[in-house]
């Protein structure tokens, strides 16, 4: 029979090519049992590698928000401090004979909630002001509004620790919606609401207290604010009184700091002077304002240091310049920029960790008495008796009336029959409670400008912020100063990389 020749070539070579693909499935498999085995007993006696070790090229823009400045080891544990409990309290400018819960108010914190990293410490400043501990607030309400899996999961272990405190509010019909329809269910009598947002890093302990008795003490104003350290508004009256400091950021282009848990500016050194860009005040034309006001972001994890203390130093900072700016394009543009820009955002933040550690919070109030009509139409008869009650007492101090312009709305308290008689709430829920129903009701907004609480970031300054080292000092303060022993909070993250141990 004959036989195909090109039939027989091609069998043969087709027998080859299979024969060589087995071989080299073989040596491959080989090569990475070997290589397996070599790593892991380098991975043993390797030193510690950092994140930026383990994720080679990545940039280090991309690691912001995913790592800490804090000494974790290499899967990012962290053993708490041992805490000197003889450190110094926060000053109180609570009334003599300290503060006292008001009878017959129910209060209740709305934590709005979406995020974790924030609400772990967070924690911390809504246990202090429990009722159960001594402070004002009968319960937490957790309004959420994330479909993020691990928040949640997050959340409902908390709550779970927590169950007689801590409720979870789920969103229902709100899930992926405006806030608007988040205050439906919250219209109660005879009780007050504390709106927080899960991104407030700070309470003064005399805010909520504060707050409480000033909306008691003044039934005219539809709704009372705390002063918020990071608001454009709020921001620059705390710069016009003082309580801004002349912050810039490191700049370095890598960490010249070893890790560490701490919140003091004090223990980082000053701004070199020698790295200041040339900044000619007395020419704004001359001076890269946009790069100054919406500066590149250094390395993770870097902080903010504060210039010598020379009297024009502040405006040579983002917060400075972009105040001298407003001066030529108005203030609309300074409020635009303060509410857009990471550094200002982060300058704002510097000087209440500054301020925290001068121990002088009464930097930041601004306000004054101011006498509303007393003829309140839209109110119940329950508020006035409270009102008549605290005649005397606590509350409403030193006030600033926004005028009907926007303020936002991070932390302030409401009436629940104030909350019912408005819906439905405008999904634009800022705008509604701040500046709609304040003038359609002739009730305005206002500000207690003693109830200081501090601000992590608005949507376009979270990217900017995320890259400094806030988060983690703002955890550090909350365990020094709010945090009891039992419940000390750790960082979610490993370590940023540059950031090395301290030396023997």
């Amino acid at each position: 029979m004959a036989v195909d020749r090109d039939w027989v070539l091609h069998y043969l070579q087709h027998r080859l090519v299979r024969r060589f693909i087995v071989i080299g499935i073989i040596i491959f498999g080989l090569f990475m049992v070997i290589f397996e085995v070599t790593h892991h007993e380098l991975y043993r006696t390797a030193p510690f590698q950092r994140l930026g070790d383990l994720l080679g090229p990545e940039k280090p823009e991309n690691l912001a928000g995913k790592c800490t400045t804090w000494p974790v080891d290499a899967k990012g544990h962290y053993t708490p401090i041992q805490r000197n409990t003889t450190a110094p309290k926060l000053k109180s400018y609570a009334p003599k004979g300290g503060w006292k819960k008001p009878e017959g108010i129910r209060i209740v914190a709305l934590v709005f909630y979406g995020r974790k990293r924030t609400v772990d410490f967070l924690d911390c400043y809504l246990q202090q002001n429990l009722a159960v501990h001594g402070g004002y607030v009968d319960e937490v309400r957790f309004m959420v509004h994330t479909n993020n899996e691990d928040d949640l999961e997050y959340l409902k272990d908390l709550v779970s620790q927590r169950k007689s405190q801590y409720f979870i509010v789920e969103s229902g019909a709100c899930e992926g919606s405006s806030y608007g329809c988040i205050w439906d269910s919250v219209i109660e009598d005879n009780t007050i609401y504390v709106k927080i947002d899960d991104d407030i890093i700070f309470i003064h302990p005399d805010a909520l207290p504060q707050l409480v008795h000033t909306r008691i003490a003044t039934p005219h104003p539809f709704a009372v604010s705390a002063n918020l350290v990071n608001s454009p508004l709020t921001g620059y009256e705390h710069f016009h009184v003082g309580a801004i400091h002349a912050f810039r950021p490191d700049p370095s282009d890598k960490p010249s700091y070893a890790a560490v848990e701490s919140w003091r500016p004090s223990e980082k050194s000053r701004f070199p002077m020698s790295k200041l860009p040339e900044l000619k005040i007395s020419d704004l034309k001359s001076i890269a304002l946009e790069d100054e006001i919406y500066p590149q972001t250094p390395y993770t994890g870097h902080p903010f240091l504060l210039l010598p203390d020379s009297p024009f130093d502040l405006m040579k900072t983002p917060m400075g310049l972009n105040y001298l700016r407003g001066g030529d394009k108005g203030v609309e543009s300074m409020y635009e920029a303060a509410w857009k820009s990471w550094a200002i955002a982060s300058q704002q933040q510097y000087s209440l960790l500054k301020n925290l550690e001068d121990n002088a919070m009464s930097r930041y109030f601004f306000g004054s008495p101011i006498d509303f009509p007393t003829n309140i139409t839209n109110s119940s008869a329950p508020v006035l008796k409270y009102q008549a009650r605290n005649k005397g007492g606590p509350g409403a101090e030193q006030l600033y009336n926004t005028q009907y312009k926007r303020y936002n709305l991070n932390f302030v308290a409401l009436w629940g029959h104030d909350i019912r008689r408005s819906l439905p709430i405008a999904g634009d829920d800022e705008q509604d409670i701040t500046v709609t129903i304040p003038k359609r009701t002739r009730r305005p907004f206002v500000i207690d400008t003693r109830a200081v609480v501090g601000h992590l970031s608005f949507y376009p300054q979270h990217e900017g912020v995320k890259t400094t080292d806030l988060l983690d000092r703002w955890r550090s303060f909350a365990n020094e100063m709010i945090c009891t022993p039992h419940n000390q909070k750790k960082p979610f993250d490993v370590r940023c990389p540059g950031f090395e141990d301290h030396p023997e």
